[in-house]
Parts: C-alpha cells; sequence; structure tokens
C-alpha cells in the first residue's frame, strides 16, 4: 500500500511539470536557440542534459521563473554588482535618509534648491541690466550742460554706481529663501 502512494506520488509530481526541449524552452521565453544555450551556461535549470542520443529537457515553469527572475536582476543591476535583495534595500534606505537630510536642511534655511538661486540671480541682473541700459536716457541732458572731462566721468560713474548698488546691496540668499517659502 505504501509503495503505491509512493508511485502515484512520483508518477503525479512528474505529469504535474511540462517537459520541453531546447526548441519549446527558445519558443516558450521567446529567445534563439544559440539564446538557449548561452542561458544553459548562465545557470539555466534543467531536468535532464541533452547529448548522444538524449534531448535536453526542460522543466517549463521552472525555466520561466529562473527567465524571470534574471531579467528583473539584469534590470536591477543585481547579477553584475553581485548585490543581494538586502544590500540593494540598505542602499535604497541610505539614498532616502540622503533626501531626508537636504529637506531638513532646507527647512532650517541651511540650503535652497538650486532653480530658485537661479531664479532669484536673474531677476537681479535684469534689474541691473535695465539700470544700465536706462543710463544715456537719465544722464544725456545733464552731460550736455557740463564741458570739463573731469565732470562726465564723475556724473557717469555715480549713475553707474547707483545702477549697480542695487546688485551689491540685494540680500539674494534671503530673497531665494522668501520664494522657496523657509
Amino acid at each position: 500500500m505504501v509503495r503505491e502512494s509512493k508511485k502515484k506520488e512520483q508518477k503525479k509530481s512528474t505529469t504535474d511539470r511540462v517537459l520541453v526541449d531546447k526548441q519549446g524552452i527558445a519558443l516558450a521565453l521567446g529567445i534563439s536557440l544559440p539564446t538557449v544555450s548561452v542561458r544553459i551556461r548562465e545557470g539555466m535549470p534543467c531536468v535532464q542534459e541533452g547529448g548522444r542520443g538524449k534531448a535536453w529537457q526542460f522543466d517549463l515553469a521552472e525555466c520561466v521563473q529562473w527567465h524571470t527572475d534574471r531579467a528583473i536582476e539584469k534590470a536591477v543591476g543585481v547579477t553584475d554588482e553581485g548585490m543581494t535583495r538586502a544590500d540593494l534595500l540598505k542602499a535604497l534606505l541610505v539614498e532616502d535618509l540622503k533626501i531626508k537630510r537636504v529637506a531638513s536642511a532646507q527647512a532650517l534655511r541651511e540650503v535652497c534648491l538650486l532653480d530658485e538661486v537661479e531664479r532669484t540671480v536673474a531677476t537681479a541682473f535684469i534689474e541691473v541690466r535695465q539700470a544700465v541700459l536706462a543710463l544715456p536716457e537719465r544722464v544725456a541732458l545733464r552731460l550736455l550742460a557740463v564741458d570739463s572731462e573731469i565732470e562726465i566721468k564723475t556724473i557717469l560713474e555715480e549713475e553707474l554706481e547707483l545702477a549697480l548698488r542695487s546688485l551689491s546691496e540685494a540680500e539674494l540668499i534671503e530673497e531665494v529663501m522668501d520664494d522657496t517659502g523657509n
């Protein structure tokens, strides 16, 4: 009775598996026969190795699982770098911690976003440019009223100083922080 039960178990376990040959596994995985050979060398499981009149036999479900796992590992870069799932989770936690540190530093006004800095500096430069470009119109009549080169230079220096003062007095960092809401 026990023997009969074991035979049924063996028969059932072999009948539950779908076995395919090299061509069948290539078709099932959507790869070529030479790629099947490469996958075998990479460790794809087989039920029976082929050779000397024997055909290769593969458990379809086992090979599909192996192929899927391999694709996931390739996509994540696990096989090339030898990282385990635990290593990947650790790296993910480290990156998450870095993001939280930056957010915390930003909330404490220790850092600010680069695009906000660029926007504030660009605004300051636009204001200076406009002030410098307005100089000829503002000083033309004054310059016509003077005769000496020294007076002309003095007027131009005063006006340039006035135009550039807004840049030197600007509190760009505070403006950036105000723009970001920090």
